[in-house]
């Protein structure tokens, strides 16, 4: 029994065990380090020193290394060598004394302390007073405290620590050389994480570190706690095992939660947080965590930097960058930042967070609401295209392009059933037309007809390579493109987008590989389109913002791609598929923006001015 008691008291947690010994050993606080090692070189050391900070972030532990340093009887101190430095390590030196003002807070106690100052240090130099927590000291001791600060005998030095400095009198701190401790730096708490890893011999992930350096908060000493439960649990240190010690989320976790809230699937939001409160995840951590995700996300969408980034990575910007704006993840930070606001007024933090998630479904549906309004009901424009079809109809009935028409229609939910009354009457009324040329000028804004107008055959698609496409194909792009494509709606309320948007948000991907994908359409005009050369490559240009990667693509009639589909299973299965190749799409020709001849105004112009002249027509 004797022989278990001392293998029990001989364990030392990690943070006293990887105390730093030195100042270059210390994490952060440079800016301390460096003022007091040249205060001990240049030999101007002062009677008392406040060290104010949060916890953990080596107040304590740079005292007592300057207690060696200015101690020391060796070179370069504190040398850790002489008998000083290993008294003074071990806790055991008779001129350094360690006191708890939490538990020495009293008047009588002080005074005690101011009795024994007098006397000469035994075997140092300097008589060092750590006294930790220095705030809880009572008034009166404060000022019993008073006249030995202010008039100290030369062999004492004071060193009081405190994590609330404002709770110490103002006299106090005027008599002492103050040093403010920052949070330590994530990098220097997974540098020195790193440090005691390969001490210990565990194995680790990188991005391990990071999660505890984040959850340590800028505390060292936080950090190898965190580090030692984690091992205690597994001495293989995973992002996994961190996760479930903790109960986080990991980043996947997060977006798949915020492309929820997004697409109002409050059914399924709320069955993910009966799971999170199952696994007793912490709503608070959570909470702040999710705003870390839509901050890095509103930095990604207005800098495309990755280096600013906090807490996603590029495999993490991919997953969401193309299911959010902006604007919905600042209403979504508000609306998480209240209710982290109440988490300390209530005992079930949950009714918090599911209110506010609740909160985010329906303000995202209210929103994208507002948009389609905004952006498809236009009453003067509407009037005028009325007013002109009525006037311009020809002899023959509309038939040619009329259903795709008829499906974009359907898709402007708010004016569906108002373009829906004039067509009728139309129908109603024979009225003779001249010309198509007056339908033009009201259906500018419509941005379909222009492009349908003068594809008068169908392009044909080599199916040679849509073989090619299919024999690349991966079920993984596939279904990362079809999660990714209901945001292509989202882009027909940008003005700047809706022509392309229109053209490929009723689309279907079917196929997909690395580098092309296949798409079907119901019309054969809607498929002329896309496939179009001219249309094809600011449709690439646009799919690559969406989707987040490059791709060629293939558009083919929806009622022919079970027949194109077959013939490639038959072909599977005779064994006679060809072998992958290099996409080259045989329909897309070579685009060259058309040639302006410009006149000498105008060539002289750009020659003064460069790219940033432009000419009205």
């Amino acid at each position: 029994m004797l022989e278990i008691g001392v293998d029990i008291m001989s364990y030392k947690a990690l943070y006293r065990t990887y105390r730093p010994q030195t100042f270059e050993d210390v994490a952060g606080q440079s800016h301390v380090t460096i003022t007091l090692q040249n205060a001990i070189k240049e030999n101007r050391i002062a009677h008392a020193y406040l060290f104010a900070g949060p916890r953990g972030t080596g107040k304590t532990t740079i005292a007592k290394i300057f207690a060696k340093a200015i101690n020391c009887m060796g070179e370069n101190p504190p040398c850790n060598e002489c008998s000083n430095c290993k008294e003074i390590t071990l806790g055991d030196h008779p001129d350094v004394i360690e006191i708890d003002a939490a538990s020495n807070n009293g008047v009588n106690e002080v005074r005690e302390l101011i009795d024994k100052v007098k006397y000469a240090p035994i075997n140092a130099k300097y008589k060092v007073y750590i006294i930790d927590e220095v705030h809880m000291m009572t008034p009166e001791a404060f000022n019993a405290l008073l006249k030995t600060l202010e008039e100290p005998p030369a062999h004492i030095v004071f060193i009081l620590a405190t994590t609330e400095p404002h709770k110490i009198l103002p006299t106090i701190i005027s008599r002492c050389q103050r040093f403010d401790f920052q949070r330590v730096d994530e990098n220097d708490i997974i540098t020195r994480l790193k440090y005691v890893l390969e001490e210990e011999k565990v194995d680790y992930e990188e991005e391990a570190l990071a999660i505890i350096s984040k959850l340590a908060d800028g505390g060292m000493r936080d950090a190898l706690s965190i580090l030692e439960q984690c091992l205690a649990y597994d001495r293989h240190l995973t992002v996994e095992n961190i996760n479930k010690v903790y109960g986080l989320l990991s980043n996947d976790e997060k977006i798949r939660l915020i492309k929820l809230l997004l697409t109002k699937d409050m059914k399924g939001v709320l069955k993910t947080l009966d799971h999170m409160l199952s696994t007793s995840i912490d709503l608070k951590k959570l909470t702040q965590d999710l705003i870390d995700v839509l901050k890095d996300i509103v930095i990604y969408k207005n800098t495309e930097d990755l280096s600013l980034l906090f807490v996603l990575h590029k495999s993490d910007i991919q997953q969401i960058i193309p299911y959010i704006l902006v604007e919905e993840a600042f209403e979504m930070i508000d609306i998480f930042m209240d209710a982290s606001s109440h988490y300390g007024q209530s005992v079930d933090s949950s009714t918090y967070f599911e209110l506010a998630l609740l909160k985010i479904c329906n303000q995202v549906k209210e929103e994208n609401k507002k948009e389609v309004v905004v952006e498809t009901v236009k009453p003067q424009v509407q009037e005028k295209i009325v007013e002109s079809v009525q006037e311009v109809i020809k002899e023959e009935p509309v038939l040619s392009f009329q259903p795709p028409i008829i499906e974009e229609v359907k898709e402007e939910k708010t004016v569906e059933e108002e373009e829906k009354q004039p067509v009728e009457t139309i129908k109603e009324e024979p009225i003779e037309t001249v010309q198509e040329e007056p339908i033009q000028e009201p259906t500018e804004e419509v941005h379909e007809e222009p492009v349908q107008q003068h594809i008068a055959t169908n392009i044909e698609v080599d199916f040679n390579d849509i073989l090619n496409i299919l024999v690349q194909a991966k079920r993984t792009v596939l279904t990362d493109i079809q999660d990714k494509w209901p945001v292509i709606k989202r882009y027909c309320y940008n003005l700047n987008t809706a022509k392309y948007a229109n053209m490929l948000f009723e689309a279907k991907p079917v196929a997909a590989g690395e580098k092309a994908f296949i798409v079907t359409l119901k019309y054969q005009p809607e498929v002329n389109n896309i496939n179009l050369t001219e249309n094809y490559y600011p449709l690439k240009n646009f799919l690559k913002e969406v989707l987040g990667s490059e791709y060629d693509f293939i558009a083919v009639l929806e009622s022919k791609w079970p027949e194109m589909r077959n013939q490639f299973i038959q072909l599977n299965r005779e064994k006679k598929l060809p072998k992958p190749q290099p996409i080259q799409l045989h329909h897309i020709a070579e685009y060259k923006e058309p040639v302006v001849e410009l006149t000498d105004a105008q060539q002289y112009a750009i020659d003064m001015f460069g790219d940033i002249v432009e000419f009205e027509e």
